[in-house]
């Protein structure tokens, strides 16, 4: 079978408060994605404006301690890695610092700091700073992890996303063994591969560059879209044709993926998006199997209580609780899709 994009409709009624008790019918949209698996569920509410950024309350406490990632902290804060493995100490490429991450998820997880300045609107990362921390990711892989098979490229921007620092910095994590959605994505691959005749990834990219709503567009290596089952209000991806490794970029290359990052960053930040999760997700030798994929996905307060948009569906079902359509995304982001 080729690729299937599978929608269900459930519907509920009830006699509706907000319209003086009349009988109201209201929709659900279920969706199940052909590349991950994963489901989600879209809803007919109308999502409320998120305001503008402010990330005043973060930047107030940060003032109570010392940033370690700091140009005037880094060289007596920052951990080093050990002599045997990078003698200098320290990774750099331009404003890009690398070290060992001193809570670790992972035998091989380090820090990446991209910039010298402590913060940084989405809209004001420059794409050298952004190709920059991904090259050195790729430094990184070659030299301390040359026989791991799986990794990713990881950012928690700012705390509602899990950022432990507001200095904007990259992890990046390398294992003989994927993680659990690297798992599943190999595995869904190879069964698509051996039944089809053809790689997932590419049957993937010519079925939404053709039927064309939820595709974006193109930069350097990348091609950018809105996934069919998102996972957050806001979801990006960025996607390459099958067997590209982040190792085989080129600078060139690693600047045209930064360009469109930026797009996608600085689309968030006018939307009121303040945090956000990236990983990208790239094998390390060939033959491992796993496609090369970038995730950007919002993690915001909805107003005006300031509710989470990540709820028990997510947390203890596995299925995500969307509020804004992919297709309706994707054409909104392609109003600003230029540097």
């Amino acid at each position: 079978m080729p690729l299937k994009f599978s929608i269900t409709h459930h519907q509920t009624g009830f006699l509706s408060p907000f319209d003086g008790f009349k009988p109201t019918q209201v929709d659900v949209e279920i969706r199940r994605d052909p590349l991950t698996g994963d489901r989600s569920r879209i809803l007919s509410y109308r999502l409320r404006s998120l305001g503008k950024l402010d990330h005043s309350e973060y930047l107030e406490r940060d003032k109570q301690r010392p940033c370690p990632f700091c140009p005037e902290n880094l060289e007596k804060m920052a951990a080093r890695f050990l002599p045997q493995e990078i003698p200098e100490g320290l990774l750099r490429r331009g404003e890009a610092v690398g070290f060992p991450n001193v809570f670790p998820y992972e035998s091989h997880n380090a820090v990446l700091r991209l910039t010298k300045a402590h913060h940084l609107r989405p809209s004001q990362f420059t794409p050298r700073q952004l190709a920059d921390g991904f090259l050195l990711a790729a430094e990184a892989f070659r030299r301390l992890t040359p026989k791991a098979l799986y990794a990713s490229v990881n950012w928690n921007y700012m705390m509602p996303a899990g950022g432990g620092q507001v200095h904007p910095h990259f992890q990046i994590v390398a294992s003989g063994r994927p993680t659990r959605f690297q798992g599943r994505l190999i595995r869904r691959a190879r069964v698509f591969a051996k039944r089809e005749g053809r790689e997932m990834m590419d049957a993937y990219l010519e079925h939404e560059k053709t039927e064309g709503s939820r595709w974006v567009g193109q930069v350097g290596p990348v091609a950018w879209l809105a996934p069919f089952a998102p996972r957050a209000i806001y979801d990006l991806m960025a996607l390459s044709p099958a067997g590209k490794s982040l190792l085989e970029l080129t600078p060139q290359q690693a600047l045209g993926l930064a360009r469109g990052m930026r797009r996608v960053v600085s689309f968030l930040e006018a939307r009121g998006v303040s945090a956000y999760n990236m990983a990208l997700h790239t094998s390390l030798q060939p033959g491992a199997g796993l496609p090369f994929m970038l995730r950007i996905v919002s993690r915001v307060h909805i107003p005006p209580m300031g509710v989470d948009e990540i709820n028990y569906f997510e947390k203890l079902h596995d299925e995500t609780v969307c509020f804004l359509s992919p297709e309706e995304m994707a054409q909104d982001l392609k109003t600003m899709w230029r540097d």
